[in-house]
């Protein structure tokens, strides 16, 4: 293993929020823990290096016009000024060139590679197609290829099957709560409360709402709490009194509120990772999670119940926490160590 990362260059630069900052905090912290390595990161991330002083950080703005044709001459320069690269991982954003003596592609999103019909408004539908041509042009300058499901990784063609590996999103919390014990604490005493996370078009909450009443028949007193931006919310969900919208939370407050529930809902139709699903399901007492590759992963050996009667776009599989296996998870200290490994035996 390297003793040093300092000529490790992380391409961060399209995250600002969600799965793409929680990876970002985590290889921020372990590599500050570990003598320091570089990042180009979002400009609306301002103190993050007061946060990891050991890390260097470029911050950078784009416009969206050389985003569209991937080209940035700010990225440009923070290459040159950064030396000889030894790692180059860029997450989600299409590699420009050979930057490093190692280049990493990791697929944040799988809607660009999808050939699904996955209902989008007609700018953001041009976006993606147009990303998934700049990502397969760009493949040939990737020594290594990532994403976050045996699932996600199907979606590449097969010539590129020699640089192809998963790389899972970190589980930390889910566990250590089951190694320390915290699960059967929690499970103790759970809330009248079903939650769900995420609204964007492909996460269907009209069909979360459909589980939802259905749990209602045997839970008068259920209430659903969905977190994530209230205008992707369908109207007359919103109008139903024992709906609560929360809209964007911080991951510890969503942590908090899963642990809190009886029940997690989630009905996406597509995914990279099992992450968000796995966060509900180990967190809340049942989960009812939809029948999608990434989840079918995150449940081998694990017993649960398929419920294809309910009218959603993809039947639900419902398991209870008592039942999952925590060492179907990573740590993130195992996901960064594996990537690690891989860098070093390809010198």
């Amino acid at each position: 293993m390297h003793s040093s990362y300092q000529s490790f260059l992380f391409n961060f630069s399209a995250s600002y929020s969600g799965g793409g900052l929680k990876r970002l905090m985590a290889y921020s912290s372990w590599f500050n823990e570990h003598g320091g390595a570089s990042f180009v990161v979002n400009y609306r991330l301002d103190g993050i290096d007061k946060q990891f002083p050991f890390n260097k950080y470029f911050f950078m703005q784009q416009s969206s016009f050389s985003r569209a044709i991937n080209y940035s001459s700010q990225l440009n320069k923070i290459i040159s000024d950064s030396g000889a690269v030894d790692l180059y991982y860029s997450y989600g954003i299409p590699l420009p060139r050979k930057v490093g003596r190692i280049n990493w592609f990791h697929l944040s999103n799988v809607l660009p590679l999808t050939k699904e019909k996955i209902f989008l408004p007609l700018k953001r539908y041009i976006e993606i197609r147009l990303l998934g041509f700049l990502i397969n042009r760009c493949l040939k300058y990737a020594d290594v290829i990532s994403a976050e499901s045996d699932t996600s990784i199907g979606l590449f063609d097969k010539r590129f099957s020699r640089k192809l590996l998963v790389s899972v999103n970190g589980s930390d919390d889910e566990i250590n709560a089951y190694k320390n014990g915290v699960a059967d604490e929690v499970n103790k005493d759970k809330e009248d409360i079903a939650v769900t996370v995420g609204t964007y078009y492909y996460k269907c909450i009209d069909d979360v709402y459909k589980v939802y009443s259905y749990l209602l028949r045997s839970n008068p007193s259920l209430r659903l709490i969905i977190i994530g931006d209230r205008e992707y919310i369908p109207p007359f969900i919103l109008e139903d009194s024992r709906v609560v919208a929360k809209g964007v939370l911080p991951q510890s407050d969503v942590c908090d509120l899963l642990r809190r529930s009886k029940f997690y809902i989630t009905s996406t139709v597509i995914e990279n990772s099992y992450n968000a699903a796995s966060e509900g399901a180990f967190l809340a007492r049942e989960s009812f999670i939809s029948d999608i590759g990434p989840h079918r992963e995150l449940l081998r050996g694990v017993y649960f119940k398929r419920l294809a009667d309910l009218g959603n776009r993809v039947p639900c599989l419902h398991v209870k926490s008592d039942d999952l296996d925590w060492r179907n998870l990573k740590s993130w200290d195992q996901v960064i160590v594996e990537m690690i490994n891989v860098v070093t035996n390809k010198k």
